[in-house]
């Protein structure tokens, strides 16, 4: 690189000149070296599978990849656009979301990255696209906000595959729904034909099981939770089961706070409760046909309690269940659950389970 200043006399004429030659290879050197360095980088987020963008400050688009034009159907304008690629955007739940309160622009208002919020994103067409945002913040050395990079990941894969499933579980819970309910009839039959009083009582109590199961079966079929049920729902539906079997003076009581249960314990529980209804129906009301049954499903702090109460005379837990195959039952299913069991004078007979979810 040359510098010539002239040298003047006292006139102000002209009269030489200094020349000065300064070496600048190695700033050209780096000047290419930072160029390179920008076009590899530009090509690697050209490369990525995953659209990204970035943005100044004021959240006006300074660079986008070939894979965001993808995702959002359109190619942005560099220097007006503002905050997203994208021609609408929409919340999960379909309503919209303005571009101003998208999570890029959170993340330059706020000067923070965000994450976990999912999005739509509408392309010109009116397709559109399940996403997952990553904006990020960026600054320079002095730890000034510059701008934003963000990343969206198509997640329509990810959905479709969630859908398939809730299909073929509400498939799997359809077919096994049906065939419970076909075996309560079949056994319902059987009992009806047979002659034996001691074979019509154990089928009527096999087809009382069967039928707790089939309700039990509806509510997790009728759920859009694949591991998980409602407390209420369930303990309604079990109660209303187990009712059919009674005569009309004999009244079942349920209630149940509000909760989730894990699915494991939905079997079980639903045979528990069917098993002390039964005997409290049998036994509670004490020969008159008549009485009321309480039924309650309650969340403590780290367990639920489920209580079975009738009005009848009570009996003793250690000198029944020699006696009783329900209780055997009833006490098999409780350590199936990993929970414990009593059964205390109030004065009827009050059966408390004491049990923790399987997922806390």
């Amino acid at each position: 690189m040359v510098h010539i200043d002239p040298l003047k006399d006292a006139g102000g004429n002209v009269i030489g000149a200094i020349n000065c030659f300064h070496d600048v290879t190695h700033a050209k050197q780096e000047d290419r070296e930072l160029r390179e360095r920008e076009r590899q980088f530009r090509d690697l987020l050209q490369a990525l599978p995953a659209a990204l963008y970035t943005t100044d400050a004021a959240g006006r688009i300074t660079f986008y990849n070939e894979a965001a034009v993808e995702l959002s159907g359109r190619r942005p304008r560099l220097g007006s656009d503002e905050w997203c690629v994208t021609w609408r955007l929409y919340w999960p739940d379909g309503t919209p979301l303005p571009h101003d309160e998208c999570p890029m622009a959170i993340t330059l208002k706020e000067d923070r990255a965000v994450r976990g919020k999912e999005a739509i994103a509408e392309r010109p067409d009116g397709t559109r696209v399940p996403f997952l945002p990553y904006p990020t913040p960026l600054h320079d050395a002095s730890g000034a906000l510059i701008g934003a990079v963000n990343m969206l990941v198509d997640i329509s894969q990810r959905k479709e595959a969630e859908t398939q499933q809730r299909l073929l579980f509400a498939e799997l819970n359809h077919r096994i729904k049906n065939n419970t309910q076909m075996l309560q009839s079949l056994l319902n039959a059987v009992r009806r034909e047979t002659s034996s009083a001691d074979a019509r009582a154990a089928l009527s109590d096999a087809a009382q099981r069967v039928g707790a199961m089939a309700a039990v079966q509806k509510v997790l079929y009728q759920t859009n939770n694949a591991s998980r049920y409602q407390a209420k729902e369930f303990i309604g539906a079990v109660c209303s089961s187990a009712r059919q079997g009674f005569g009309k003076d004999i009244t079942i009581e349920c209630a149940a706070d509000d909760g989730e249960l894990s699915n494991d314990t939905a079997v079980p529980l639903a045979l528990i409760v069917n098993e002390l209804v039964t005997n409290a129906a049998k036994h509670g009301v004490n020969g008159r046909g008549e009485g009321s049954i309480k039924v309650c499903l309650t969340k403590d702090v780290d367990c639920f309690l489920l209580q079975v109460e009738d009005d009848g005379p009570g009996f003793e837990l250690a000198e029944t269940r020699r006696r009783s195959s329900g209780l055997g039952l009833v006490m098999g299913l409780v350590r199936q659950i990993g929970g414990s069991f009593k059964v205390e004078r109030v004065p009827g007979a009050r059966c408390t389970v004491e049990f923790r979810d399987a997922d806390c």
